[in-house]
């Protein structure tokens, strides 16, 4: 069972420019394989890994800005009979009108319509093939969820977009393995219910009662990465105990050892194993 980074950018200026992938996060877990907020570029980089993209089951969606989005009905198009999970306003149902959104809808009534579509919103649960799928809580402008995906062997917590927030904790209080976007950097600050700060992930993680074995960094803005990624991610270990990195794209992890690997082209190179806490 492992995930592969198919990008790890975020924000417009990130995703316009490409010096980071927007492609999201794809989840091989053996007999079920889906992609998780698949942005701009996505499926060209499933195709060029050689990962198989024509035989995924799914995709599961946060929320509907175009970074985590902007393939999901091309996924959805080509896929046989796939599964969709999505945070409620990414999808139009028959109580809801344009006029409920602030953007139309991101999954359209369409490729709904050739999904099996599971909508929403915090704390809802939804099990497929034996992998439990909660959405937690974000604090984010737009309407947004993460996910905690658990099933034997497997427990990763997902924030997607959110400033941190008190309680935020209890949602993945105890996951193995917890992936933060994260795009403003130590001692600074962006508008309340923005996007993560450094300062945020170590108010986060000194609340959790048991906390992650390996937490990455993801979903990068320039403001992270102008900052000195391996910086941040030493001021966030030292405050925290915790062992940290930022993912690279391609990087790929086996999410029952923690073992990291280097994917492209259909080879992998081993990069490190984060096993036990620091």
């Amino acid at each position: 069972m492992k995930l592969i980074f198919l990008g790890t950018g975020g924000g417009r200026s990130v995703m316009f420019s490409q010096i980071r992938k927007t492609g999201g996060l794809f989840f091989d877990m053996e007999k079920t394989k889906f992609i998780l907020d698949p942005g701009t570029g996505s499926l060209v980089h499933a195709i060029n890994l050689e990962l198989k993209p024509e035989k995924w089951n799914g995709v599961i969606v946060s929320h509907f800005h175009p970074d985590h989005t902007a393939d999901a009905n091309t996924y959805l198009d080509g896929l046989k009979d796939p599964f969709l999970i999505a945070e409620e306003h990414c999808i139009l149902n028959k109580r809801q009108t344009k006029a409920d959104f602030d953007y139309y809808p991101c999954i359209t009534p369409y490729h709904q319509n050739m999904a099996k579509v599971h909508a929403m919103k915090a704390d809802s649960e939804v099990t497929i093939n034996g992998i439990k799928f909660k959405a937690t809580k974000a604090d984010h402008y737009a309407p947004t969820i993460g996910f905690r995906i658990t099933t034997e062997g497997v427990d990763v917590g997902y924030t997607s977009d959110s400033s941190y927030f008190k309680g935020m904790e209890k949602y993945y209080d105890g996951c193995k393995l917890l992936l933060i976007n994260v795009l403003v950097p130590k001692g600074q600050e962006t508008k309340k219910h923005w996007h993560m700060s450094v300062d945020g992930i170590i108010s986060l993680l000194n609340a959790m009662k048991q906390k992650p074995q390996l937490v990455v960094l993801t979903h990068l803005s320039f403001w992270m990465m102008r900052a000195n990624l391996w910086k941040q991610e030493k001021i966030i270990q030292d405050a925290t105990k915790v062992k940290i990195m930022h993912a690279d794209d391609f990087m790929s992890i086996d999410l029952k050892t923690l073992s990291v690997t280097k994917h492209r082209e259909g080879k992998s190179t081993k990069v490190a194993e984060f096993v036990n806490k620091v």
